[in-house]
């Protein structure tokens, strides 16, 4: 392999990754909204923050 394509596979990862995450709605949390994406077997994330 050459090192130009063994450096663009990481490359392409990151950029992959970003554009998912942009595409993401995001929705207030709430108990029940977490238990319906935890049932529905999707991928998930939560974030959030701690101002301490």
């Amino acid at each position: 392999m050459k090192r130009r394509q063994f450096l663009a596979i990481p490359a392409l990862a990151l950029v992959t990754g970003a554009v998912q995450a942009a595409d993401a709605k995001q929705v207030e949390f709430t108990r029940e909204a977490y238990e319906q994406a935890l049932a529905s077997g999707e991928p998930f994330l939560l974030d959030f923050y701690a101002p301490w």
